[in-house]
């Protein structure tokens, strides 16, 4: 039963290594900048920028709006299609299109497309620097990861060393060569490693947390590095000037450009602003018809005589027709109706126009001085966020060197620190195997060169990091 279990366990070991996926930088950056959140939003802010340029080029277009409107009147009213009082309930229907187009309006409608353009470059510039930082934070956390894996490597290497001394010793034990409390300060030590390697390999599980979650991947998802064969560093920090770094940087900071290109909106801000000060020339036109169930056209006439008798008197007493009834005969004309047919209504009653329109802005009640004096403390504004970002990139940049040749110099150190401490536990260890120094003094020097080991690692992702954070705004692309 326990062997069937031990089997179980090295078939889910070794499925667990084959089934993680081995990252490199450059796939771990290229991850990162597909699925960021922020970098999303900011694509979106690009998205939102073009609409705008694209709603600002649309505003020279003339529009057109239609209209339908069905109406059922009661009582007295007026007959849309005679435009007579009637009383009467009937039903009646309108169509009609109207369009507009600005001529002039102080060119207004041409600064929004322009500066429109420029707010769409910048909003590129800032997702290009969101990129930027992202890269870097994901470097960041790969190099932590490496750091972590050399820490664990240096703890192995280090317990293993302590395990095969314990096991001389015990020889020399058997021997009789060396007393049995020197054992318990091994073991002692022993656990002691073995505490410092868990601690390791939390650190490393810590550091690869961070990378998923640079990633947005899940924490329970299986990952592996791709650990480089051997780190080289092009850049050397004493070698770089100030002037030359800063300079490097200004041309290769996609914020600062952005930055730059929002003093231009500014500018161009003022121009729309001071616009409300000209009269807006415009043109319109419209065309409409309508239709009413009492529309009615004439078909033809009827034509009637009417006749009546009148008596004819006379105060002339000879005349001879005195009081006798005549018939007198009266032709009538009279139209014949019939309901106009739809379409011929939609057709007869049809009118249309055009026109002019002229606004000349004369008191607005101080809105337009407003929006211009606005818009110029927002270009003050966006000049001075400009200074603020060039003062604080001289600073960066000026750290960013000053640390990487202080990481440099630190480096070197320690690795000189290492070399004498090998050398130094090199010798003990063979004092100790000629009988010449007892396991304390062997420990107690194992235990320096630990800590030159671990500082020398320290020193050297350290450098690595800052290194890298000088190439970053020296514009140079992250690689290990």
């Amino acid at each position: 039963m326990k062997f069937t279990l031990s089997l179980l366990g090295i078939f889910s070991f070794i499925g667990s290594i084959f089934s993680q996926e081995i990252w490199t930088l450059e796939e771990c950056v290229n991850h990162a900048i597909e699925h960021n959140l922020t970098i999303e939003q900011s694509r979106l802010s690009v998205e939102q920028a073009n609409i705008t340029v694209n709603q600002n080029k649309q505003s020279r277009y003339p529009n057109l709006n239609g209209s339908l409107n069905a109406f059922w009147n009661f009582g007295r009213t007026i007959d849309p299609t005679t435009n007579d009082f009637i009383t009467a309930t009937f039903f009646s229907n309108n169509f009609g299109l109207n369009s507009n187009v600005l001529l002039w309006d102080g060119n207004r409608i041409n600064n929004s497309i322009k500066q429109s353009k420029v707010d769409l470059d910048a909003a590129n510039q800032d997702l290009e620097q969101i990129k930027r930082n992202t890269a870097l934070v994901v470097a960041t956390n790969f190099l932590n990861v490496l750091f972590a894996k050399e820490n664990i490597a240096i703890s192995e290497r280090q317990l293993l060393l302590s395990q095969q001394q314990l096991d001389q010793l015990k020889k020399l034990i058997s021997a009789g060569a060396r007393p049995e409390s020197e054992k318990l300060n091994l073991e002692a030590q022993i656990a002691q490693s073995e505490q410092t390697l868990i601690g390791s390999k939390n650190n490393l599980e810590i550091a690869f947390l961070n990378l998923k979650q640079s990633l947005q991947l899940e924490p329970s998802y299986e990952m592996d590095i791709e650990v480089p064969e051997g780190i080289t560093i092009d850049t050397d920090p004493d070698l770089i000037s100030f002037e030359e770094a800063y300079e490097l940087a200004k041309k290769n900071r996609p914020d600062l450009t952005a930055t730059e290109m929002r003093m231009k909106s500014a500018e161009i801000g003022i121009d729309i602003a001071k616009s409300a000060y000209y009269p807006t020339l415009s043109l319109g036109g419209n065309v409409g018809t309508t239709f009413s169930n009492q529309g009615r056209t004439i078909t033809g006439f009827n034509t009637e005589f009417i006749e009546s008798q009148v008596n004819i008197t006379s105060n002339d007493p000879s005349f001879p027709f005195q009081n006798v009834p005549i018939t007198i005969s009266t032709e009538s004309i009279s139209p014949i109706v019939e309901k106009q047919a739809y379409t011929d209504q939609l057709d007869q009653n049809l009118s249309y126009g055009f026109g002019f329109g002229l606004s000349v802005p004369i008191y607005n009640r101080g809105a337009a001085d407003n929006n211009v004096a606005l818009a110029k403390l927002n270009a003050t504004n966006t000049r001075i966020n400009r200074d603020l970002l060039l003062n604080n990139l001289k600073t960066t940049v000026q750290q960013a060197i000053a640390d990487s040749r202080a990481a440099k110099k630190r480096l070197e150190a320690s690795n000189k620190t290492v070399e004498a401490q090998k050398l130094a536990f090199e010798n003990t260890t063979k004092r100790l195997e000629i009988g010449a120094a007892n396991s304390f003094e062997w420990e107690s020097q194992k235990t320096n060169l630990e800590n030159a080991e671990l500082n020398a690692l320290i020193d050297k992702y350290n450098y690595l990091f800052t290194i890298k954070t000088l190439e970053f705004y020296l514009g140079k692309p992250l690689k290990i």
